[in-house]
């Protein structure tokens, strides 16, 4: 077990207590840290030193209970001669140990007080592992110069534990320190994030009031066409094109009744292709009158002598609803071009401001984890800046 086993519990079970705490604002926490690091920093110079100069007492000391050591006289001692080989080989073991120690004491070149630590602690758990037996058999026949070495080693230690103690505050202030500005990162580059996203929510927002502007424009345009008198003329030749349409595909259907498949086919059963022509007509007439606007089927009847006026004066009929129907169609898409633009243009705003409040409803969940965020580290901060004495207002 090290040394500095007792500093190491004392640090983790204690706590340093401040009655009476700093206030500061929130603003001012980057200055708040940079005079707590400075003041640390000066007085942790000053542990340094007084470190570094016991280290150097020690040394002083140990040397010259070396020297004593060295000249104890094993072989005035009345024992066998085997054991006082024995003595005399441990201390010079323990005489190597110790100067190699007491060298790596003096030679620490650490400027903070964490890693001095951490290095002495090492330094004499290495040497009290490495020089326990050699200490033992040493002591068989020389006591009272290796208590004196060793009882220089416990008062360092203790010494030493006691300016830790006295001074614990500079260590977990520090780490304290390190933590806040660490979340202090944080925060920054969460607000960063969060103004990035308010900008971003204040643009969309932009948006949104362009698009409704243009739609209500949009909007108001397709209410002027429809007052409009020319808009009333449109209307009537859509119900019209719908009547027409109707009206034909019912000629259609009386047309086909009007002709004699059975005979037709009867008369033509022998010639492949015009036999074909009639089955075509005959299985859908509406789609094949359509193509040719019933000349095929004319020209078939007319050959077999089954053409009649009646049948004449209903192709007519239902080409000339062909052409009317056609005819305003044309007007009407000239006329419906305009509307139809309107009608895709405002249908199509209406997506993207849909889309754009979908898009700003995503970012104000995100600005509110961000918030989230924020006021977790704020407390966090608070809390640790309690633990040195501040608090954050």
């Amino acid at each position: 077990m090290g040394l500095f086993d007792f500093l190491k519990r004392m640090r983790k079970d204690e706590k340093v207590e401040y009655h009476e705490k700093e206030k500061i604002a929130f603003s001012d926490i980057e200055d708040c840290i940079e005079n707590k690091r400075k003041k640390l920093g000066m007085r942790e110079k000053e542990i340094l030193a007084l470190i570094k100069d016991r280290i150097r007492i020690l040394t002083i000391r140990i040397k010259e209970k070396i020297d004593i050591l060295r000249k104890v006289d094993v072989e005035s001692k009345k024992v066998e001669d085997r054991l006082k080989y024995v003595v005399k080989e441990a201390r010079k073991e323990y005489i190597d140990l110790i100067e190699s120690f007491i060298n790596n004491l003096d030679n620490l070149k650490e400027n903070k007080l964490e890693k001095i630590i951490f290095n002495i602690d090492t330094l004499f758990l290495v040497f009290n592992r490495s020089s326990h037996l050699s200490y033992e058999r040493t002591t068989i026949l020389i006591g009272k110069e290796m208590e004196d070495i060793k009882n220089e080693l416990t008062l360092f230690s203790k010494e030493l534990i006691t300016l830790f103690k006295e001074n614990k505050e500079i260590t977990t202030s520090f780490e304290t320190i390190y933590f806040i500005e660490s979340e202090l990162k944080q925060f920054k580059k969460i607000k960063e994030e969060t103004d990035k996203t308010n900008q971003s929510i204040t643009s969309i927002d932009q948006k949104i009031i362009f698009k409704e502007e243009h739609s209500k424009k949009i909007l108001e345009e397709i209410e002027r066409i429809k007052k409009n008198p020319e808009y009333s003329e449109y209307l009537k030749r859509l119900e019209k094109v719908k009547s027409l349409e109707i009206d034909l595909e019912k000629d259609v259907q009386l047309l086909r009744q009007l002709i004699d498949f059975k005979t037709l086919g009867a008369f033509f059963h022998i010639f492949e292709n015009k036999m074909k022509i009639v089955n075509l007509y005959k299985e859908n007439f509406q789609k094949n009158f359509q193509q040719d606007d019933g000349k095929e089927i004319w020209d078939l009847l007319k050959e077999a002598q089954l053409a009649t006026e009646r049948i004449s004066d209903a192709i007519k009929n239902i080409n000339n609803k062909k052409e009317e129907i056609l005819k305003n169609k044309i007007q009407n898409e000239k006329d419906g071009q305009i509307m139809q633009r309107l009608y895709s243009e405002s249908s199509s705003i209406i997506l993207e401001i849909d889309s754009l409040k979908k898009e700003k409803s995503q970012e104000q969940k995100r600005v509110k984890n961000l918030n989230g965020n924020e006021k977790e580290i704020i407390n966090e901060i608070n809390e640790e800046f309690g633990k040195i004495g501040v608090c954050v207002d």
